[in-house]
């Protein structure tokens, strides 16, 4: 379908848009505008145009003053010092009443599929200073503290106290200090901003801007190349050569903050999308047992996924930590395809006969994720198993996964640092809501062996014995138990009109204000 969409519209003249409304055609949709609600990476962009987290990042993923600076006065102490020209939308400054409030209501929104727990369970007290400067004390040394308050964001006081989600998604709520202002939310059609002149940073390039979810690739392609978008994501890897040689559109690329991998139900009995292969109930959950994880694994032909379905942009992977950051292992590499091996592991387990299984993936949130969930089902057959896929919108997909309702399912997690320790705490970390830890832990992997690594890790201020422990930890729960079964890294791919550039980053979110208009 690409091939004939993109040559329908070959013979319409390049358009470029006035600078005064910057037009963004995005694959996913955030769920809510409640900056608190759900931390998964289609929100997480939008409240990055709406509101400002309490620590900024840089390139690299590591914090940096932004909407405050911070220091680390005494082991376990971290002060926040905010600026003093910070102002939210409404005009009122931000202060350090309106961070504690926020800080104190994002664990506590109901029915979150992805709460924000893991700053709380840091917090043993907070400290309101004065107008400009709090303090939260650690529960022990824990370097862990700026880098989860790089998704703290700050919202005022008085909407904290009382506003409900509904009210956010209705736009009463939505008050931030961030880059843009809100105006309109239509859910399913556009949501749409308008500059913040008194926007203490960098402020936009263009005076409005509306986003506008297209989850079909094709259509969001069509949509660019037709002078209806300025701005596409989540390009599909396929169609950059033809992109590129295209006078009127430019493409941008970096290397990607994603982990996409394979979740595993392993607190159930039964499973409840596993089964015998003749849809006979089974008496345990096979996926329980490390050996029939790590065949799940070996049956995956990860070279295969990256060359055929992703066009080659993407690296595969065998953990969690993306290269470059604190805690990746050059030593975990990637499992090689082996099927003899997978079936002899099922068969040790005692399922040589095989058993059905479905894996749920979204259709529109990551690169090819509905076509990657097919090529592993199909490799899985492979191995002896009645496998199958079931995909479905990513709003419905999360709120399940939330729910824990699938045996596998195919997901990311977005690095927010340049540390692992943060997803790691989050994705395999045993479930404790008290701590902060294990939000994202939807499988219940639990390990005393890589939960006591993580403890120690998460209180070691020293990065060389930090990283050390952070790779131990992860050759526990990748090496030894295969916790999830990672799969690859994709590369970040926007596509743009040429009289535009867009900075391209290693954080996928897509940004309306990282779009410029060429000088």
């Amino acid at each position: 379908m690409r091939g004939w969409m993109m040559a329908a519209v070959a013979v319409l003249a390049p358009v470029v848009a006035p600078a005064q409304e910057a037009r963004v055609a995005i694959q996913t949709e955030t769920s809510s505008l409640d900056p608190h609600f759900a931390l998964v990476g289609a929100n997480q962009a939008m409240m990055r145009h709406l509101f400002d987290p309490l620590v900024a990042s840089d390139r690299n993923l590591r914090p940096v003053p932004g909407l405050a600076e911070f220091s680390n006065p005494e082991p376990d102490l971290w002060e926040f010092r905010l600026r003093p020209d910070a102002r939210f939308h409404d005009g009122t400054p931000v202060t350090a009443e309106d961070v504690r409030a926020s800080i104190e209501r994002m664990p506590r929104v109901p029915n979150s599929p992805a709460p924000y727990i893991r700053l709380a369970g840091s917090i043993a007290a907070l400290e309101v200073v004065d107008a400009r400067t709090i303090r939260i004390r650690s529960r022990g040394v824990d370097p862990s503290v700026p880098l989860n308050a790089m998704t703290a964001w700050i919202i005022p006081a008085r909407i904290a106290a009382t506003a409900t989600t509904a009210e956010f998604n209705a736009g009463r709520a939505v008050v931030g200090s961030g880059p843009w202002r809100f105006v309109e939310w239509q859910p399913g059609s556009a949501l749409r901003l308008a500059r913040n002149d008194g926007y203490w940073g960098a402020a936009p390039a263009f005076a409005r801007a509306t986003l506008r979810p297209v989850a079909n690739d094709a259509a969001r392609l069509a949509a660019l190349l037709a002078g209806d978008a300025d701005l596409v994501d989540a390009v599909p890897p396929g169609e950059v050569a033809r992109l590129r040689a295209r006078p009127e559109v430019a493409v941008s690329t970096a290397s990607s903050n994603r982990m996409i991998y394979i979740g595993l139900d392993q607190a159930n009995d039964p499973s409840p999308f596993v089964t015998a292969r003749d849809g006979r109930p089974l008496a345990g959950n096979p996926l329980k047992d490390a050996r029939v994880r790590h065949a799940l694994s070996l049956g995956i032909n990860r070279a295969a996924i990256v060359d055929r379905v992703l066009s080659g942009a993407a690296r595969a992977s065998g953990q969690l930590a993306i290269e470059g950051q604190l805690g990746f292992d050059p030593d975990l590499a990637a499992p090689a395809y082996d099927p003899a091996e997978a079936r002899r592991l099922l068969a040790a387990a005692g399922y040589g006969e095989g058993f059905r299984i479905t894996l749920h993936s979204p259709n529109n949130r990551y690169v090819e994720d509905d076509k990657t969930a097919q090529a592993v089902a199909q490799f899985w057959a492979r191995i002896g198993l009645d496998a199958r896929v079931e995909v479905m919108p990513s709003n419905v997909f999360f709120t399940r996964a939330g729910r824990r309702e699938f045996s596998s399912f195919l997901i990311g997690f977005g690095h927010s640092t340049g540390d692992a320790w943060l997803g790691m705490a989050q994705v395999l970390h045993s479930f404790d809501a008290a701590r902060g830890l294990g939000g994202l832990n939807r499988g219940r992997y639990a390990s005393p062996a890589f939960d006591g690594l993580m403890e120690q890790a998460r209180g070691s201020a020293d990065p060389a014995a930090r990283d050390g422990l952070i790779r131990q930890a992860q050759r526990v729960a990748m090496g030894q138990d295969m916790a999830v079964l990672p799969l690859h890294v994709p590369d970040n791919i926007w596509a743009h009109r040429a009289g535009f550039s867009y900075a391209a980053m290693v954080e996928e979110s897509t940004l309306a204000h990282h779009l410029h208009p060429r000088r």
